[in-house]
């Protein structure tokens, strides 16, 4: 088995892979304030409360975009399981031509998600990543990531609408029944999550036209959730950065066997 953990900005996501298969999930909060022994714990925890026998593990992969937190999380992999653990950067194998200024300057969870999406759904692509951040990337059709956008995130709009507004307080994001809403909550998730719905489908007809050709779109991301109802055009897979480490993975398990 193969465990993948996605460090983001507000989520760390772990996954067990079974071969190609996604056995086991879990979210945790990021928090740069816990210690080692408490990742190991709560690593321990997701192991015990999934009936997962760590000696079958092989190997393990970290993407993460919160550097001040990759070395805790790869140590206390090493602690809970004795595996050493592959860090996407630049220096990897990803299979994956990135045809922008500054190619390094890409994160690697975009690199995930694109690797993982090009494995599952093929090319061209459009990539939505609902997270911290709005990322929306291009996949040419010979498979190589052309160029993003990035835009705040749902969550981050919204609260800087209420840093800036001193009659607006905090809400949970739910999504209204109608955009014209009718008290200060239904209208600020209206604008948060039908606003975003209009930006991201907007932008799609944009990428389209620079690319000169239709996609397949999909849709992924923490955030996904609370607009994927109203994208029916995407598809929406929820766990997409997991499969691109695993891919990522196992692209240089296969080139370091054949050394």
């Amino acid at each position: 088995m193969l465990l993948t953990i996605d460090v983001g900005n507000t989520l760390i996501a772990f996954g067990v892979f079974d071969q190609t298969q996604l056995v086991a999930t879990f979210k945790t909060a990021t928090d740069s304030k816990k210690s080692l022994d408490e990742y190991v714990s709560t690593i321990e925890t997701f192991m015990q409360f999934r009936k997962l026998d760590k000696k079958l593990f092989r190997g393990a992969i970290i993407s993460s975009v919160v550097p001040i937190l990759t070395e805790v999380i790869k140590a206390a992999v090493f602690s809970a399981f004795g595996l050493e653990v592959v860090i996407l950067n630049p220096g990897l194998k990803t299979g994956l031509p990135i045809l922008i200024d500054h190619p390094n300057e890409l994160g690697s969870d975009l690199v995930a998600d694109s690797v993982g999406a090009i494995a599952k759904y093929g090319t061209p692509l459009i990539i939505v990543d609902l997270g911290t951040a709005i990322k929306i990337l291009a996949i040419d059709t010979k498979g190589a990531f052309v160029g993003a956008t990035f835009y705040p995130g749902l969550y981050v709009a919204v609260d800087a609408l209420i840093g800036r507004a001193a009659q607006l307080s905090r809400i949970s994001l739910t999504r209204p029944k109608k955009v014209i809403g009718k008290n200060t909550r239904d209208s600020m998730n209206a604008g948060a999550i039908y606003g975003t719905v209009g930006m991201i489908n907007g932008l799609l007809l944009h990428f389209e036209k620079e690319l000169g050709y239709q996609t397949r779109h999909v849709l992924t991301g923490g955030d996904a959730i609370y607009v994927k109802d109203l994208l029916p055009d995407f598809i929406y897979d929820e766990f997409l950065i997991l499969d691109g480490l695993r891919v990522i993975y196992e692209k240089n398990e296969v080139a370091n066997n054949a050394k």
